[in-house]
């Protein structure tokens, strides 16, 4: 009887053991292998600040219903040594991943990407709101005191160009680095320029580049609206150009220029002062400050949009008013 009752004990802990290290293992398995979320199911972010444990981690897990054996998880990172090597920022669980996949890219630091573009010919204040809204982006108004020294304002100074950030980062980073950007370009254009070119600084071509990137639409006309800038300024004529006027404007700009917006007291009005304006106008892209630099020798000192894009050169006044008529009555 004693015997008998004996092996039932021993049968009944091999089975408990059994059962239990099935468990186990498949426990270990989802762990490692199966993924968090479904292929239907949406990513999902997880914040991890610098103060997180390796048991709030699987804590954060667990608590959004991605981990089923959290206590299994937390000795798991434990036993590959690897609490304190948990990472700050902000990650991204994609559908696929496991919680070991998930657990290594947290250690390798490997943090949510995002993009943002700035587009040519925006303004500075058109890149402060896109900043607001970027997401995952502290932004703060003081951080463009960071590239805007020695120049009066940080109108143009980034380059247009489309930018990755991590998750989490601030705006100083991003526009720092969209400056830095542009400051090398424009150095590199500046020492390549056509000589004789009626600009003092690499700051004027800059200017230059921004009105010829609010003004020309098609890459072809480019170099030849940047020559007539540059044939208007050696004969110190007013440069006339509309998206000066625009700037000027501001918010109050009704999206038509008026024959009075053309008299606005604005050193950023080219119809009243020769010369450049005191700022750029709008951030400019590789390409405009290209053009600017090495612009399209011509004769042409006049120009009238044909109403697709393209525009009409002329040499004389005379040549211009015939364009001009002809032009707004295709409408």
């Amino acid at each position: 009887m004693e015997r008998r009752w004996l092996k039932f004990v021993v049968l009944y802990c091999a089975t408990l053991l059994l059962i239990g290290s099935s468990i186990l293992g498949f426990d270990l398995y989802r762990l490692f292998y199966q993924p968090m979320l479904s292929d239907k199911q949406q990513p999902v972010t997880v914040h991890l600040d610098k103060f997180t444990s390796a048991s709030s981690f699987v804590h954060t897990l667990k608590s959004q219903r991605l981990v089923k054996s959290g206590r299994l998880f937390l000795i798991l990172i434990r036993m590959q040594g690897l609490s304190s090597h948990l990472k700050a920022g902000i990650y991204q669980i994609n559908a696929g991943e496991s919680a070991q996949q998930f657990l290594y890219r947290v250690v390798d630091g490997d943090v949510l990407k995002e993009t943002f573009r700035i587009i040519e010919g925006t303004t500075k204040n058109q890149v402060e709101e896109n900043l607001k809204k970027a997401p995952y982006l502290a932004y703060n108004a003081m951080d463009w005191f960071a590239i805007t020294a020695p120049f009066p304002s940080a109108e143009g100074l980034l380059l247009a160009d489309t930018y990755h950030y991590d998750a989490g980062s601030n705006s100083q980073d991003l526009l720092v680095r969209a400056n830095s950007n542009l400051r090398e370009f424009l150095e590199y254009s500046w020492q390549q320029r056509t000589p004789g070119l009626p600009y003092k600084s690499a700051y004027d071509l800059l200017i230059a580049a921004s009105i010829l990137e609010k003004e020309a639409s098609l890459a072809s006309e480019k170099r030849l609206i940047a020559g007539v800038i540059v044939n208007r300024l050696r004969k110190n004529m007013p440069l006339q150009m509309d998206p000066t006027v625009i700037y000027a404007l501001g918010q109050t700009y009704q999206g038509k220029l008026s024959r009075e917006n053309l008299f606005i007291d604005s050193p950023y009005n080219t119809y009243l002062y020769r010369g450049l304006p005191p700022t750029p106008i709008a951030m400019v892209g590789k390409e405009a400050i290209a053009a600017a630099a090495r612009p399209q020798p011509s004769d042409y000192l006049y120009f009238v949009a044909k109403g697709d894009g393209s525009h009409h050169f002329s040499v004389t006044y005379e040549q211009q008013k015939q364009a001009i008529a002809r032009y707004l009555k295709k409408g």
